[in-house]
């Protein structure tokens, strides 16, 4: 998208802001910017004659809470309709994306630019943000970037992505549609509890437990969603209680408890799923203390059984703890929803229909 004005590319720019501000990640100011490719011969067509760039959509940046480190994702930004989204442009966005990366970790004008962190304290990874603007994508995205049996087998993934021209210790991520619909489902979600005064505007954090080989670092209200954490089966949200202006009384009144929202991106199709989420929230010891706890499914397909999954699940995990009746209280105080998910589309109209991806 780098150098480019036109209005689908421009949504892509604007959803993604939109999300990260939710998630605690910030962007950097200097965006559509190009850098000068340091591997010309290992980069550039061999009969391209030009000086040969890589491009910069947008930077954005986080600190990992278990790495302690900068992450700066340089950021391709794709916005398709679903006619649009096929194997050969994912694999050449991601091709594109794995040179500019190898190309950013030793360039001094990209760091110069982006990356003002003392050495050693920042990481340099590539992300693909592929949003789907006229929300008519319901295809598996897996498809396209699960890799071929072999290198001459194109016909399972449409594109083959084997060969990648990764380098050692390179990261790709990818953000594509389910994912981003998943995430915009979470924000719209809790500005929905925001209103119903059962989530804070700003005293809400991301979970993470210590580890046996890492500790979380930060202050808690500090700490973003990483992007594992965004495209894990379950993102954990701890709140402390909620407060909002009663206009009667003209002052601050409580109006939920401290608690935790679990979104759980899974479609709940076994018993089993539900019963390794006990066991996740119960090593974690969340059910020990008086918490309030919502499990809030948000996936693009949930299972039709799911809530008499969920209610078994109860069953079977009390029975596994010798039908203890404290556990089994706990868990029937967990209130449990499946939610409709967020899909924003744009017109033709809204958005010039100039897609040139």
């Amino acid at each position: 998208m780098a150098g480019e004005t036109n209005p689908t590319a421009e949504i892509a720019e604007k959803i993604s802001k939109d999300l990260v501000k939710r998630f605690r990640w910030s962007w950097l100011p200097a965006k559509d910017r190009n850098f000068d490719c340091l591997k010309q011969e290992k980069h550039a067509r061999a009969n391209k004659k030009q000086k040969h760039t890589h491009p910069t959509d947008v930077v954005f940046k986080y600190v990992d809470p278990y790495l302690n480190r900068t992450i700066l994702l340089n950021t391709d930004l794709k916005s398709y309709s679903k006619s649009s989204i096929a194997a050969p442009n994912v694999r050449a966005a991601l091709k594109s994306l794995a040179q500019t990366i190898d190309c950013a970790r030793v360039s001094p004008e990209w760091k110069g630019r982006y990356d003002i962190e003392e050495e050693g304290t920042s990481e340099i990874r590539g992300l693909l943000f592929v949003y789907n603007h006229d929300a008519e994508f319901d295809g598996n995205f897996e498809r396209y970037i699960t890799p071929a049996k072999n290198d001459n087998d194109d016909q399972a993934t449409g594109g083959n992505i084997n060969n990648l021209p990764l380098e050692g210790g390179q990261f790709l991520h990818l953000l594509e549609p389910r994912t981003i619909a998943y995430l915009q489902t979470i924000v719209a979600d809790t500005a929905k509890l925001h209103f119903e005064g059962t989530f804070p505007v700003k005293d809400y954090f991301f979970y993470y437990p210590d580890q046996k080989l890492h500790r979380a670092h930060l202050e808690r209200f500090q700490r973003p969603a990483t992007i594992e954490l965004m495209c894990g089966p379950y993102m954990i949200i701890g709140h402390d209680a909620v407060a909002k202006y009663d206009e009667e009384s003209c002052s601050l009144k409580q109006t939920f408890g401290e608690g935790y929202v679990i979104y759980y991106n899974r479609p709940g199709s076994s018993h089993y799923e539900f019963m390794y989420l006990f066991d996740v929230l119960s090593n974690y010891q969340l059910l020990d203390e008086d918490y309030q706890i919502r499990i809030r499914v948000a996936h693009h397909a949930p299972h039709q059984q799911i809530k008499s999954n969920y209610l078994r699940a109860i069953d079977a995990y009390v029975k596994d703890w010798g039908n203890d009746e404290y556990q089994k209280s706990k868990l029937q105080v967990i209130d449990f929803e499946v939610l409709d998910m967020a899909k924003q589309s744009f017109s033709k109209t809204n958005v010039g229909w100039d897609e040139k991806e």
